[in-house]
């Protein structure tokens, strides 16, 4: 196929797939702020009561001393209190994921958000039933050194995200405790700096945000992430071949979030005749010699970059912030599932292990089937879970869902069908955790 019928075809599929999703109809984030958030697992059943005005005079005082201590280091204030919440603890989580030599559990990262989310619906709760102003509205001694939202100070959002990540991080890296231990304390005494908020408020939102964590990890104890596959590879020469490690194939044995069963969305089988296929690749490679975006999708975190601006650019407030992350996740761990269960049903055969001579541009192809594509299952799930959130942006975030299968298919690592089927299943995907969390089923 020439490059410019190829760009037709790509721009064709795209108002295709935005012509025939399944539509939604959003909830704004001013809507949501508005309504109750539901926790999508664990809630706490008792309420909190407010401190008394002796005990918050004393509380007063508290503050203020914060304030002095970090007089010279407001820069460590806005560090732990800009952007939202799970901001700081999601990018400490990636850094000790990075750092972390053996094998790295693959749910980590929703339980993180889940984890977070449920911790903030339960502050939500609190605050909606008892109004506080903050210490620099009750002291004029005391500045306000970070954003005040227009609800309730009761209870720190911020603190119950802390509490909660701090929690699931130490549990997934326990040898890094003592190091986020450090951190959580600097985050404490700079939250209460900003003035927005008591002691008594970070106290107890770190206890939610424990709370809820807790119930996470015992959740995790049998969500089947840790499990090591004994399996046999089949031998076939029309089917994948290879080691694919003692963990991979497991990923289809995870236990689901919001899918009914791993093989909900599982596609027809693949092709038997993967001719016409394999000849569409060629073609590409006689043409060109590399990718950029194929090296883009391989080596750049798009859709994490992507999710943090959008909350930045729309400026949701914490807890809105906590549901978008709960469900962006969410969306791409289960679409995980979904591929990966295809992937070891069919065992589809990669590009150049059907052809022995075809040398891909990526030069590494990842070490497990091909069918449906894993990128663009998860590309799907995605696009589809954040055009929820941010209608406006729905045809950028299915260009890029299907500018992530192009980029496989000229990579060289996926046949076509590979990836335009991992979009139908991804669609399918996100659709059903937009259902699970919005309460639609």
């Amino acid at each position: 196929m020439i490059p410019s019928l190829c760009h037709k075809m790509l721009a064709f599929r795209v108002l295709f797939y935005l012509l025939i999703i399944p539509c939604f109809t959003p909830i704004s984030m001013a809507q949501q702020a508005q309504r109750n958030f539901v926790p999508f697992k664990f809630a706490l059943t008792e309420t909190v009561s407010p401190m008394s005005e002796q005990d918050l005079v004393i509380e007063v005082a508290k503050v203020k001393e914060a304030q002095e201590k970090f007089a010279d280091y407001t820069s460590e204030i806005n560090y732990w209190n800009a952007a939202y919440p799970s901001y700081r603890w999601h990018q400490v989580m990636m850094q000790v994921s990075g750092e972390h030599s053996g094998h790295k559990n693959g749910g980590r990262v929703v339980i993180l958000h889940l984890a977070v989310y449920d911790a903030l619906v339960e502050v939500w709760k609190q605050k909606k039933m008892h109004n506080q102003e903050p210490p620099y509205l009750v002291d004029e001694q005391i500045q306000q050194l970070g954003r005040h939202y227009d609800y309730s100070s009761f209870i720190c959002e911020w603190s119950a995200a802390a509490g909660a990540a701090h929690r699931i991080i130490g549990h997934y890296f326990p040898d890094r405790r003592s190091t986020l231990d450090s951190l959580l304390r600097v985050f404490v005494d700079s939250r209460l700096a900003t003035g927005l908020q008591y002691p008594s408020d970070i106290e107890r939102g770190m206890e939610i945000g424990v709370y809820i964590a807790e119930q996470y990890i015992e959740y995790a104890g049998s969500d089947r992430t840790d499990q090591i596959w004994q399996g046999q590879v089949p031998e076939s020469d029309s089917l994948w071949s290879g080691d694919p490690g003692p963990w991979d194939p497991m990923k289809r044995q995870w236990k689901p979030l919001t899918l009914e069963t791993a093989d909900q969305f599982r596609p027809e089988p693949p092709p038997t005749d993967w001719t016409s296929d394999m000849e569409e690749l060629r073609e590409f490679n006689r043409v060109h010699q590399s990718s950029d975006i194929a090296w883009k999708w391989k080596s750049v975190p798009v859709w994490d970059n992507l999710v943090e601006r959008k909350i930045l650019e729309y400026d949701l407030d914490p807890f809105a912030a906590a549901y978008v992350n709960a469900v962006f996740h969410t969306a791409r761990f289960d679409a995980i599932i979904a591929a990966w269960d295809g992937k070891y049903h069919y065992w589809g055969i990669r590009p150049f292990q059907y052809d022995p001579e075809f040398k891909p541009i990526l030069i590494d192809t990842p070490n497990f089937p091909g069918y449906p594509a894993g990128h663009t299952t998860v590309a799907g799930s995605i696009a589809t879970a954040l055009s929820y959130f941010f209608p406006r942006d729905r045809e950028t975030f299915h260009q890029l869902a299907w500018e992530c299968s192009e980029s496989r298919f000229e990579g060289g690592v996926h046949f076509r069908t590979d990836n335009e089927v991992g979009i139908e299943v991804g669609n399918q995907v996100g659709s059903q955790v937009i259902q699970a969390f919005s309460g639609a089923r």
